[in-house]
């Protein structure tokens, strides 16, 4: 008898196993009938705004239908973003994520607004980008050698960054720790913001993302001291990586990716990276990322899931292991 009811049950499993493939790949094949919601939680004309339009144009041609990019800005992408994880799980609407809206939030908050990993369905790692220190021509130190000894002598010296849950401000606090300096955060509403600030002598350091410093670079109103990637930046061959300047062991960077919200269909969103890492591979396109400052790494979607999960794990154990507060 228990055999029967075994070998009944796992039938049942079976078929509702099939029925459950069948649905996904019917959904794939009718997706999409509609127009898709973009949501960038940036604002327009931001580097991450650029990535949106970009991948809204790839979908777009491949997909034979309209997508559609809202910039909902707030609480370092955050506000977008919670919306979107609340959304229906159809694959209509989708969301542009960042390091500053599904990394620092679970890091650097008591209570985040949303879990990164459960309240979002990954599709694709998109993009990382390396932080950048600047300092005010006016400043007049040579080398990050030079800005830790004025730091030294003026101890919690302001420092711009793109917000307070940003790679940016990732970066200072681990620099903090380890250089056994002391510094004051100025958050802003954005990166752009902050090298504006800079250029107008209004701030005298800032530590942001590289897109942000690679769209000011020819006005020569500032140094780039260093970059906070493992190897140096395509866009700034002469800028050491921290890790020459003597901080060991040393990697802090940006980076995009794309979710939609929880339980959208596994067939969907391949279709979708699919579609996205080949399109964004078009050399125009990819030159267009590549002169911002970036680094294109599309991903699938099991890549994305895994790629979050260790970042979160590695800046969980080391905001324990150097202090960084939550807050």
């Amino acid at each position: 008898m228990s055999r029967t009811l075994f070998v009944n049950g796992f039938k049942h499993l079976t078929t509702l196993l099939a029925f459950a493939l069948v649905g996904e790949i019917s959904v794939a094949q009718t997706y999409p009938n509609k127009p898709i919601h973009l949501v960038v939680p940036y604002a327009a004309g931001s580097t991450t705004d650029l990535q949106g339009r970009m991948i809204a144009e790839v979908l777009t041609e491949a997909l034979k239908q309209p997508v559609v990019v809202e910039n909902r800005i707030g609480a370092s992408g955050t506000i977008g973003s919670e919306r979107v994880s609340r959304a229906q799980p159809d694959g209509y609407t989708l969301v542009l994520g960042s390091a500053a809206s599904h990394l620092a939030p679970m890091i650097l908050m008591a209570k985040p607004p949303y879990d990164s990993l459960k309240d979002f369905s990954p599709i694709s790692l998109i993009t990382k980008y390396p932080n950048a220190i600047v300092v005010a021509k006016s400043l007049n130190v040579p080398d990050m050698n030079g800005l830790v000894q004025y730091i030294r002598t003026h101890p919690g010296m302001p420092y711009g960054t793109a917000g307070p849950t940003t790679a940016g401000r990732f970066t200072a606090e681990l620099m903090q720790s380890l250089l056994k300096i002391k510094m004051t955060m100025v958050p802003y509403n954005g990166a752009a913001a902050a090298v504006t600030d800079l250029m107008g002598g209004h701030l005298q350091l800032a530590i942001v993302d590289i897109s942000a410093v690679a769209q000011q670079l020819s006005t020569g109103k500032f140094d780039v001291l260093s970059v906070t990637s493992k190897s140096r930046s395509p866009i700034l061959p002469n800028i050491p990586t921290l890790e020459e300047t003597g901080v060991n062991d040393f990697e802090s960077v940006a980076w995009v990716a794309l979710f939609a919200p929880p339980g959208t269909p596994e067939a969907i969103r391949l279709l979708l990276s699919d579609t996205i890492r080949k399109g964004l591979r078009q050399p125009a396109l990819k030159t267009k990322i590549e002169l911002t400052g970036g680094i294109l790494v599309t991903t699938s979607p099991t890549e994305l899931h895994s790629y979050l999960a260790t970042e979160l794990s590695t800046w969980r154990k080391r905001a324990q292991e150097n202090g960084i507060q939550v807050e």
